[in-house]
């Protein structure tokens, strides 16, 4: 497989970590219960006796259970789903999915059959609990009406992007500017946002609330803490649901608490809700917009203080920046209490920021394979001391991102054990219009630690304390600025492990032995041709040939000196489809750009000189001499016919499934093997991608599909069309401004 397309899949993996870690709130306050402008004339259709009989919502809803089910058998990552009989489950639940009256009722139901899997990252979120980012649509009087699908409504399929609840994204974008911990069976106030309501009706860190609007919250509080087999999903969902539910709303309506102060004393409040200051990231395929907040200052003794309460693309340039800003502070504390995760890929890039070798992250395991995330140093990485916090509720990427520094020696890890609810998740839109997440992939570390159940220990534990918050102290972060004291004078002694030193051959992380070295040299020396011999067997010519002639023969191939070629790529996670720009020109540029909505644009470009990727989420990484030779051969315009000039030896290796399998060596060493269609004689496989469909343009035929899986998950790029000979901007083999891009 080509290494570099590994790299481009394994980044792009978008392993959406937030629903289940915030639950699936209910809604608050009267459900809402009108349909679209086009769903009430769908109410006033005339009656359907034989649609009636047939009982379409029943169908719908049966469907959707077994969809749910089958996803879980065929996908989950483990094939005997922790010793679970997924088969008795179905069995069980059948029945129940068949007596069901609503909508509600069932994702409740299948929300209840998942939970018997006992892992993180299986939840059932309603179209009620998705928060709609974008109105495209206006009903009467342009206000979007929103419904929540019940016994007598058909969601439409034309209407899937206008489905999600207006209240709840009105609801988590406002509020009253603060968050809470259950410390010792109460809800107590941890933070409050400077200059926020909150902070203006005069509350504080270290207050307890006791109710809100009149729902009592000491029992749930009592409840979380006294049982020590809670789950920690148990305490995102009851952050979600007061910080959501209860204290969230529109703005310049009113939610009254009562709190006690340090003395112990009662009062009540009634505050005034408004805009918070974070925001909504734009939904990423199937992933819901998600509330995000980003604060980074200056703390005393010139540390650094950067806090995110999510890893969602749009913070990528922002969190670059802002640790590019502090390359003078004598510490950085990154603040993840409370981050539930988000997209693994951002992981890679912020590690890249930090660290001044490439190394592994951790790994994806399926149940076809496993899938390596590396990290590339990026330019003027933070090279002074470096604290993580982290607590309860810092949960899947935030877990990834911590335990990836602190076992390479690079930070020091403050506060309290994480989530543990680090799985691969993907999603997937159901008939009724709610959206399963599931686990398709687990995750170990780079020394094979599997965080999922476990969670990331801290070098030192520091539990938040409800006197010290009264007194206006944060314990946790007063611990890290000690051990950023403490770690000064040695922190740029500190190493990764061996097991963290990875040679990085075509942009994909291996771990190395001597005969990888010695191969990453040869290609060095043996690049294009150079001072090597060229030697094969009459029948692997004969199968070349073939192939040139099936593409349209050597005149008609060097004739082309130019191809631009556009279409499709779909992400094997999160139902991602982006736009793919491919431009080559004759004898050795390539560039090819995959833009995903609200991600970003991915580019792998070679120039004829240098080679590079730019990603969104991993940052930038320019290939040096030990991973540029296949770069180079893949971007050679006449690689069909100049075989000889980049292999030095080719055998026939017998036919395999209806194709001829051909076995290369390059000047390096390494081996690729090539598979062509017995029948027509064109390249069907070659290092790991798969080709098909091909179409004549001009005097020669070019593949319009290319399909590349690793560990079960595939990257597919489909070309709409393709234009040869035409001008190629000097733009395209340039590369782009970006933070992650400058020193």
């Amino acid at each position: 497989m080509s290494p570099v397309k590994k790299i481009i899949l394994s980044a792009s993996l978008c392993l959406a970590c937030l629903v289940p870690a915030s639950g699936a709130p209910k809604p608050a306050g009267k459900s809402l219960s009108v349909r679209t402008h086009a769903g009430q004339r769908r109410t006033r259709a005339r009656r359907d006796p034989a649609r009636e009989r047939r009982n379409p919502a029943g169908e719908r809803r049966e469907k959707t259970f077994r969809l749910v089910w089958q996803t879980v058998k065929d996908r989950h990552y483990d094939q005997t789903f922790g010793g679970v009989d997924w088969d008795a489950v179905r069995a069980r639940y059948a029945p129940r999915v068949a007596a069901t009256r609503s909508d509600r009722e069932l994702h409740y139901l299948l929300q209840a059959m998942v939970n018997e899997l006992h892992e993180s990252h299986f939840a059932i979120v309603p179209p009620e609990s998705i928060p709609r980012f974008d109105r495209k649509k206006s009903g009467p009087g342009g206000a979007k009406s929103v419904g929540v699908s019940g016994e007598e409504e058909t969601p439409d399929e034309e209407d899937d992007d206008e489905e999600g609840s207006v209240e709840l994204a009105t609801r988590m974008m406002n509020g009253v500017g603060l968050d809470v911990r259950v410390l010792n069976s109460q809800v107590v106030i941890s933070r409050v946002a400077e200059g926020g309501a909150a902070s203006k009706a005069g509350l504080r860190p270290g207050f307890a609330i006791k109710s809100v609007d009149g729902t009592p919250l000491e029992s749930g509080a009592r409840l979380l803490s006294a049982s020590s087999g809670v789950s920690a999903l148990a305490y995102f969902r009851m952050r979600q649901e007061l910080l959501v539910n209860y204290l969230g709303g529109a703005p310049g309506t009113d939610v009254r608490l009562v709190y006690v102060d340090e003395q112990n004393k009662e009062h009540e409040v009634v505050i005034r809700r408004e805009r918070l200051s974070g925001e909504l990231s734009p939904p990423l395929g199937n992933l819901p917009p998600i509330y995000t907040e980003f604060e980074t200052k200056r703390l005393p003794g010139e540390v650094g203080y950067l806090r995110f309460s999510t890893f969602t693309p749009q913070l990528s340039e922002r969190i670059c920046g802002a640790l590019k800003s502090m390359s003078d502070a004598r510490g950085i504390v990154i603040d993840l209490r409370g981050n539930p995760g988000g997209v693994m890929g951002m992981a890679s890039g912020v590690t890249g920021l930090l660290t001044t070798k490439a190394g592994l992250i951790g790994a994806l395991f399926t149940r076809k394979g496993t899938l390596a995330i590396p990290s590339f140093p990026q330019r003027s990485p933070y090279t002074g001391p470096l604290a993580i916090l982290i607590d309860g509720l810092s949960g899947s990427t935030s877990e990834v991102f911590a335990a990836a520094l602190q076992e390479s020696g690079r930070a020091v890890v403050v506060g309290e054990r994480s989530a543990g609810m680090v799985l691969g998740a993907d999603t997937l839109k159901l008939p009724t219009g709610a959206v399963f997440m599931y686990a398709e992939a687990g995750f170990k570390t780079s020394r094979g630690t599997a965080l999922e159940g476990r969670g990331v220990t801290p070098d030192v534990e520091k539990k938040l304390d409800r006197d010290s918050l009264l007194r206006g102290r944060d314990d946790q972060l007063e611990e890290a600025l000690r051990q950023l004291q403490l770690r000064k004078s040695h922190a740029a002694e500190v190493a990764p492990p061996p097991s963290l030193l990875p040679v990085v051959v075509g942009a994909i992380a291996v771990n190395p032995t001597p005969a990888d070295g010695v191969r990453a040299a040869l290609e060095v020396t043996g690049t294009n041709g150079v001072g090597h011999g060229f030697e094969s067997t009459p029948e692997s010519e004969r199968v070349m040939e073939r192939y040139i002639q099936a593409l349209g023969g050597r005149e008609a191939l060097g004739r082309v000196r130019s191809r631009v070629s556009t279409g499709t790529s779909r992400l094997p996670m999160q139902g991602m489809i982006g736009k793919v720009v491919i431009y080559e020109e004759a004898p050795g540029k390539r560039s090819m750009e995959m833009t995903i909505p609200n991600m970003g644009v991915v580019q792998i470009a070679y120039d004829g000189t240098r080679g590079w990727m730019q990603h969104p989420l991993m940052g930038f990484v320019e290939f040096d001499e030990t991973s540029l030779p296949y770069l180079r051969r893949d971007s050679d315009f006449y690689k069909a016919l100049d075989y000889k000039e980049l292999y030095v030896k080719m055998e026939y290796a017998g036919a395999r499934d209806g194709a001829d399998v051909l076995r290369l060596t390059t000047p390096g060493g390494a081996v690729e093997e090539m598979r062509f269609d017995m029948r027509t004689g064109l390249l069907v496989y070659r290092g790991g991608a798969y080709y098909d469909d091909y179409r004549q343009v001009g005097d020669v035929k070019v593949p319009y599909v290319t399909r590349i899986p690793v560990a079960g998950l595939d990257l597919v790029i489909t070309l709409t069309d393709v234009k040869q000979d035409v001008p190629v901007s000097a733009d395209a083999f340039k590369i782009a401004r970006s933070c992650f891009t400058q020193r």
